[in-house]
Formats: structure tokens, sequence, C-alpha cells
């Protein structure tokens, strides 16, 4: 290519920017506040047009580009509106002089424009600028060096990734944008391939392959700037070639595709993601034979069979430096500082995502905790204030007791002075006995108004302390979202291992397959795109090795002999769809129906819907293959997908149509972290639905619930939903038809189909849970997606209402399922505790509890009657001395109601005279014990005294 050719490129190309540059100036100068938005681009587009400058040798105009970076810079940083004024007007003679480079007339434009900038560089720069401006362009010598045909072979230190002494800041700077960059390239490659490649993207990928090569020299990386030196050479030779409308040998695009792959593979290797590519000496190798063979002319002719091995060598090969003297030193150095500085913002995010990820998992996780124990500690304080309340009540009672006694003893005080005045029969003693008594009720009247006053002060306090928690909850979400928001990373990332896997699986299976990407910007947290990238990477390689078909296959089908796999990302509330999709063959139902008879899952002639066929081929072990090979046939494939998106609290569909193809669709969350859900209640359960899930709550008697033969329906505004029982989907009650007319809340949810509706016992609130990991065994139940903590500790399960669906109508797994619940459902033993002390209650219910048992309180006698009426115990608890009935009462009660006879009665009390023991047992008391008692002995006594009853029912 003429030297002519290239300026014309780059007039094209500069020309190209030019809108967007004039649009994002405008937008600046009307409004100032929000210059930095728009303006951020444009430091990346000087950079382009620098770097293009330099291959014609117009250092001059790539200095005056650099000094309008400089200041687009600052603008950003401190916006002014004089100087934008200014800014807005670089483009004129920018383009007036690569019409007419080195010319006095629009080298003097350039330099009057800089004179009048707002904070105008030295006269003496501008005279050395001056001097550049008027120099012609010519090639740089890199240019005249890559024309010489002996070109050192490759050797082992040309292909090194060593980085001892490479700079961290520089390294990360060339992370940061590689894999957008590298991608790029290959897009165009594929283009130039396919012969679609316009020469503005073969500029803009050679000029990809000069950026990479000016890093990896500049960082102290021979690997990458070698390998992208050669690259770059031979893209020259093609970007000719298209220019003068000429073919590009086929065999060159392929190798050249194969370097990009190459530089990839180092990238990641940098990043800690990949091994080091072993094929990367050969790969260099082969670009410098191409650059041989085109400066020999024989390119077009040039069909290598394979790539070249390990050279023996001694020359290193080292890559002379583009710029040479100090105008091109001072280029070079500037590049350097321009790629860290425009750059800076995301190389920092970048690096502390990359090397302190676990520090920031952690963090993460504390950060949940820290959420959940706040809670905790908000429902024990809420819990506390309710005591404290009834503790006041408690007190006035008592206090208002108190000054009924007070009177009592004033009265008898006083009529005991009348009797002394009298001179009638009085007892001195007595005088002072109710002296002391007079004495001692004013003392515990004064106590327990002291008391009263502390239980004001304490519930006061914890007033405050709740209310410090609640305010304080806002600010804990919000430092949860946000280290959840720096965990965000784009799909693209991962977008080069996703296509290298397609490619290789596709060579070792002779398929010819190209894979189109959309959504690579969607966003998803670190830790879920890495534990995502597995189940990616098994359906793709199953859609290449299962899905689609030969090339001589498809062409006698009518299909392109290129098969398409499309993956796509798309965002969707807390959610981020995934659809991996494939034009080929589709699944063979027949053939599945026919491998599960054989491999026993089950039984011949048993009738399954196509749902069911096609997940079948998410069971362990599974496959349609009779030959297992590298690819695939053990069966381990889809398996791992479905556990892998069941770890990530994720769903997985499958569709399909014959010779039409397959499509996966997964929904995984954007963040493992927390998740919006409605909780709901079910059989004295508390659940929680995604609200993602959800389409709406209705309160109970919204709506009319229809029964018909083919099962329950809700009708909601003129529309009908298939209503079912939550709970009977879970397990905790046996599935019964649901009747007509019926009141029962409803959720309408979505289902496997469309939209359905979900009955339970209430709603109790929609709230942000704090996502805790379920473990691989719950993961493995139906509907279980996730799993969190309620405020008072307990766990609470996140359900997936298709898969739930999906269980439900299988009759053999749900029957499997009841059966298994009734062996494990032991119904408890239940204990009536009675006692007028709340703390005695609550120890007793707490140990019993621990122990088994099913327990119910009361606080006196006629409340435990009431209790016996509502559910029969199966042994009794009671204090001795109780208001309105004592136990002594209530023992003698039970004794003489036929239903109660025989129920088992132990007193537990503080009286340990033989007189309130014989008048317990002579009323029925079965056990006498005396606080404070052993929980061994009072669990034992319990534990006999209900196997005796049992043993006596049975009887």
């Amino acid at each position: 290519m003429t030297l002519d050719d290239l300026l014309i490129l780059l007039r094209e190309e500069f020309a190209l920017d030019v809108p967007a540059a004039q649009q994002a100036l405008t937008a600046a100068v009307s409004e100032p506040a929000c210059a930095a938005q728009h303006l951020e681009d444009m430091p990346g587009l000087i950079e382009r047009s620098i770097q293009a400058s330099a291959l014609i040798g117009l250092h001059g105009w790539g200095g005056y580009l650099q000094q309008v970076a400089e200041f687009t810079r600052l603008q950003i940083q401190a916006p002014e509106p004089t100087a934008l004024l200014w800014l807005r007007g670089w483009l004129t003679p920018a383009q007036a002089y690569l019409l007419e480079p080195a010319q006095e007339g629009s080298t003097q434009a350039i330099l009057d424009y800089l004179r009048a900038c707002p904070v105008s560089p030295d006269e003496s720069v501008i005279e050395l600028l001056q001097g550049m401006l008027m120099l012609p362009p010519a090639l740089s010598m890199e240019e005249a060096q890559a024309q010489q045909p002996d070109v050192a072979a490759a050797t082992a230190d040309d292909v090194s990734l060593r980085t001892d002494e490479v700079d961290t800041g520089l390294l990360q700077a060339l992370l940061v944008d590689a894999p957008e960059q590298l991608g790029l390239l290959l897009g165009h490659l594929e283009k130039l391939a396919t012969n679609q490649a316009s020469v503005p993207e073969l500029v803009e990928a050679q000029r990809i392959a000069h950026t990479f090569k000016g890093s990896g020299n500049i960082i102290g990386l021979p690997g990458i700037g070698r390998l992208a030196h050669r690259l770059e050479d031979v893209m020259e030779w093609a970007l000719e070639r298209v220019n003068k409308k000429q073919a590009v040998n086929p065999a060159a695009v392929r190798d050249m595709q194969q370097a990009v792959v190459v530089l990839e593979q180092m990238v990641g290797f940098l990043q800690g993601e990949e091994e080091q590519p072993v094929q990367a000496l050969p790969v260099l190798q082969r670009m410098i034979d191409w650059v041989r063979w085109i400066h020999a002319d024989e390119a077009d002719g040039a069909q290598p069979e394979s790539v070249h091995g390990t050279q023996d060598a001694t020359n290193s090969g080292a890559v002379h430096a583009y710029f040479t003297g100090e105008i091109a030193e001072n280029a070079t150095q500037n590049e350097a500082q321009n790629t860290v500085s425009a750059g800076a913002a995301p190389i920092a995010d970048a690096q502390t995502l990359r090397v302190g990820v676990d520090r920031l998992n952690r963090a993460l996780r504390r950060a949940g905790h820290a959420i959940v124990t706040a809670q905790r500690v908000a429902q024990l304080l809420s819990n506390s204030q309710e005591r404290l309340q009834a503790i006041e009540l408690h007190h006035a009672s008592l206090n208002q007791r108190l000054r009924e006694l007070e009177q009592t003893v004033d009265k008898q005080v006083v009529e005991l002075r009348e009797q002394r005045e009298a001179g009638g029969n009085f007892d001195p003693l007595e005088m002072d006995r109710y002296d002391a008594l007079h004495g001692l009720s004013r003392f515990v009247t004064e106590a327990v108004q002291d008391q009263l006053e502390m239980a004001r002060q304490a519930r006061s306090q914890t007033d405050q302390a709740l209310r410090i928690l609640r305010d304080e909850d806002p600010a804990l979400r919000e430092q949860h979202r946000e280290l959840l928001q720096s965990r965000l990373v784009p799909v693209k990332t991962m977008v080069p291992r996703l296509k290298r896997n397609v490619a290789q699986t596709a060579s070792s299976t002779g398929k010819r397959v190209q894979l189109v990407i959309h959504g690579e910007s969607t966003t998803l947290d670190a830790d879920v795109l890495t534990r995502l990238t597995e189940p990616l990477l098994h359906l793709l390689r199953n859609a290449v090795d299962h899905g689609l078909e030969l090339a001589e296959e498809r062409a006698l089908m009518g299909k392109p002999e290129l098969g398409t796999i499309t993956l796509s990302f798309r965002r969707s509330g807390q959610e981020v769809e995934v659809i991996c999709a494939d034009d080929g063959r589709g699944l063979d139902l027949p053939t599945i129906y026919d491998k599960a008879v054989e491999y026993g899952l089950i039984a011949a002639g048993t009738d399954l819907s196509e749902d069911e066929l096609r997940r079948l081929i998410l069971r362990p072990g599974f496959s349609t293959k009779t030959v297992v090979t590298e690819v695939s046939g053990r069966g381990v494939g889809m398996d791992v997908v479905n556990d892998r998106i069941a770890g990530l609290k994720g769903r997985l569909a499958i569709e399909s149509a014959p010779f039409e193809g397959t499509r996966f669709i997964l929904h995984v969350p954007v963040s493992s972290g927390a998740a919006q859900a409605l909780v709901v209640k079910c059989a004295d359960e508390l659940v929680a639905l995604p609200t993602d899930q959800v389409v709406a709550a209705l309160a109970a008697g919204d709506g009319e619930i229809v029964a018909q033969d083919n099962g329950a329906v809700l009708l909601y505004q003129g529309v009908q939903y298939p209503a079912y029982s939550l709970a009977a989907w879970l397990g905790f009650e046996e599935p019964k038809p649901l009747v007509s007319g019926v009141q029962k809340t409803a959720v309408l949810a979505k289902g496997m189909l469309a939209t359905i509706a979900l009955l339970v016992d209430g709603v109790v609130d929609a709230r942000e849970l704090i996502l805790q990991d379920v473990g691989r065994l719950m993961r493995r139940i139906a509907g279980v997606v996730g799993g969190a903590l309620r405020s008072d500790g307990k766990p609470m399960f996140v359900l997936d209402v298709s898969a739930l669906e999906r269980a439900a109508r299988s009759s053999v797994r749900m029957s499997a399922s009841l059966s298994l619940r009734k062996r494990l459902a032991v119904q408890r033993t239940r204990v009536l505790v009675v006692d007028d002390a709340l703390s005695v209650r609550r120890s007793m219910e707490q140990l019993l509890e621990d122990a088994g048992y099913e327990v119910a309180s009361a606080n006196d006698g006629f409340q435990a009657l009431d209790s016996m009426r509502e559910k029969m115990p199966a042994i009794v608890l009671t204090d001795l001395e109780m208001p309105n009935l004592n136990g002594l009462d209530l023992t003698r009660r039970i004794r003489e109601l036929p239903q109660y006879m025989g129920l088992p009665v132990v007193m537990i009390t503080s009286r340990a005279t033989e007189k309130h023991r014989d008048l317990a047992m002579t009323i029925g008391v079965d056990v006498y014990l005396t606080k404070p008692y052993a929980d061994a002995a009072l669990l034992e006594h319990v534990r006999r005294l209900t196997i005796q009853d049992m043993q006596s029912l049975m009887l």
C-alpha cells in the first residue's frame, strides 16, 4: 500500500469520527454541568487518530491532537464554559491539515488555534510542533524494515509472558480493554473470511493489532508484542489486497484468526483464568512465514499443511522500536501515558475486583450477616418491649393490691389505737406487730413503685434501641447493595472463552459452526458469571456435538452448511435470561424415551409428556450417545448444567422442534446475595416466592374458586386461572379436590406455560431476602432454589413456581413424595404446661420443645381446661398455687371428667412439705416435683408417663 493510499485511509477514518465528536462538543457547550459525561469518549477517539497518524509519519498532527486530548481531560475533570467554547473548534484545523499536510496555511491554522487556547502551551512547544507539522508524511522505519525478506525465526523468548519486571499499572491498563478489543479484531477477521469486510473495518483491525504490539513492547511482554507485530504485518498485506479488490488467501485469514485466539489465551493467562497457550510459538512462526511469503510475492499460492513446530534459531527476533529519534520517543511515552490515563477509572475497579475478590466476598457475607443479625436483634427487642409492657401492667395491678393492703393495715392500726385509748382488752404485742406490718407494707409498696419506674426506663431504652436498629436497616441494606454492585461485570469478559470452546468442539467433530452472541454488555455478579461459565460451556459443547448436523447432512436438508448457535443475554428485573439456541436437528424424543426405558428410568409403555421427555436428558448419566468420546457420551454435561443452575438459584427450561433446533432457556439471578420475594404462609409455615414470578397477590375473597372436572380454577376479573394448593404441592397436607366457593388467599404466579393461582393461608409481606446457600441436597428437592433466615433465626425457603408445578404434574414423583412424607411424619407428643409464672412456662416450653414435644401453655386452671377441650394433651404439667383455679382443683376436675380421667398429671411446685405432697397424691397427681427441678428428671418422668399412657390406650 502506497503512502497516498494510507493518507486517504486516515482521512476517511477521521471523517467517520467527526460527527460523533461534533455532537459531543455541542452538547458539552450547551450543558457545561454534564460536560464530563458528554466528553468521556473524546480522549479515546483522539488516541485512535494519533496512533493512525504515526503509520505515515504525521507526528506533528499527532502532537496537535495530543495537546487537544490533554485539554479535553482537564475539561472532563473541571469544565469551564469559556474553555469548552474553545475546545469546540479543534476539528476544523485538524481536517484542513489532513487535506493539505505540511503546508504553511494548514500548519499556521493549527498554531493560531493553539495560541488562542485559554491554557496555551509554551511558545517553545509551539515552535517544536511547527517544525514537526512542516515535515511531509513518510513511511516509518518499521514499515521499511518490514519489507526486508530476512525475518528472524521465532524462539521461546519471543512468546514469553513473564511478568517479573512488568509494571502492574500498565499491565492492568492492557488487561482492561484487551477482551473487548480482541473480540472486535476477531469479528473483523470473521468478516474477512466471508469476503464481507470493508476497508475501514480492516483499518480498525490493523489499528488494534498495532496497539497490542506497542502495549506489549512498552509493558515488557514480548509474547504479546511480537505476535501482534507479525499479525499486523500480515493484516497490512490483506488490507492492501482488499483495497485493490483482490482476494485474500483463506489460509492466511485462518492463521490470522488463530493468532488472535492465541492473543486471547495470553490475556486469559495474565488474568489468571487460563493456562499459558502451548501453541504460541508455532503460531508466531506461522505469522513469520507469511511475512516471508508476502515479501517473496508467494502469499497468494501458499497453502501450508500444518503449523510449524518450534524452530531452532539463535536469533531472538527482537522487535524494533516503532518510533525513532527524540520525537518518536516522546510519542511513545505520550502513548503509554494516555493509555494509562484514559483507563484509570476502570483499571482501579478491575484490579480491585480481580485481586481483592475474596476479601470483597467476605465483606459481602458479613454485610448480609449484619442485616440478618440486626433483624434478629430487632425482633428480640420487640419481644422485650412487649414483655416490659406486660410487666408495667402487672406492676400496676400489684401496686393497686398493695394500696388495698396498706389501707387494710392502716384501718386495723386505727382500730387498735382506739381500743387502747378506750382501755379495753388490748394486747401491746399485737399493736407492735401491726406497726411492723404497716412499715413493711409501705416498704413493699415503695419497692414495687421503684421496680415499675425501672421497668419504664428499660422500656424507654428498648424503644430507643429498636428505633436505632430500624433507622440503621436501610443503611445496612444500601451497603449490601453497593457491595453487590461493585461485583457486577459485563458478560463480554467470558465471550472469548465461549467462542474458543465452540471452535475447538467444531474442529474435533468436523462441523462448521458459527457462534452469534447478543447482549454482551449485560452485567452480572462476578460470582454468578464465574459459576455460569461452566454450564454455558457444556451447553455450547452439547449444541455442537448433539444439536448441529454435519455440513453434508445440512446441505441435503436444505440448510446452510454453516451451523449457527445463538447465545443471548437479557436483563429482566432481578434476573438475567440466557438463551442458547441452535438450528440443528432438535431433540430426538423417541430415542430419549427408548434410552430411558433401557436405563430403567421408566417402565415400557409409560405415558410421558414432551416436557418430561426433554427433561430426562438432565438426569445424571443419561446420554443418547452409544459411543463415549472426548466431547460427549458420558451423560454428565446436562446434569452439570442442571445442578449448577440450581446452585445459582436459577431455572432451566428446554424447547425443541424436530429439524429446527433446540433452545435452552436459563434464568439466573443478577446477584447471588439478595432477592426480592413475597413471603406467604401455608400450613403454619413461611415460604418465599420470588417477585419476578409473582403477577399479583389477591386478598381472601378476591375472585371465585370454581370446581371443574379437570381441576379447580380461580375466576378473577373475567379470567380463569388454574388453582392449586401450595401446601399440597409442598407436601404439607394431603392433596384433595378444591370445592367451589371456598374463600382462600390467592397469589397469581408465572407457571410453566401460563399464569396460575396458588392458594395460601395468607400473605405476610414483601421483603428483600439475604440469600443463604441451602446445599446440594436441598437443591435436589423440586421447587427449592434458595433459602434465607427469618428475623427469629429460623430458615425460610425460596421456591420456584414452575419447578413446583412440573413436580406436581408428575403423579409418580408426587405420590413418592407423599409416601416418604408419611413415613417421616411422626406425630409429636403434646404436653400442656400450666403455671402462672411466665418465666417458668417459657423455661419448660423451651426444654420440652428441644426434646421434641409439642407444647401448649396456660397461666391458670381455667385456661388449661379450655386448651384441653381444643386438643387433647398426652400429659399435664401444673403448678400448685395459681389464681382463679389452682393445681389441686384442676387435678380434681381432670379426675372427675371421663375423657380426662386417665391423663397423667405432674405437679411442680415450691411447696415441699409432706402435707401438700400427700394432698396432691390423694387427689390423683402422678408425680410431685419441687422447684427447682432437674431437667433430666422432668424429661424422664414425662417420657415414662407418656409411654405408659400410650400402652394403656393400646390395651
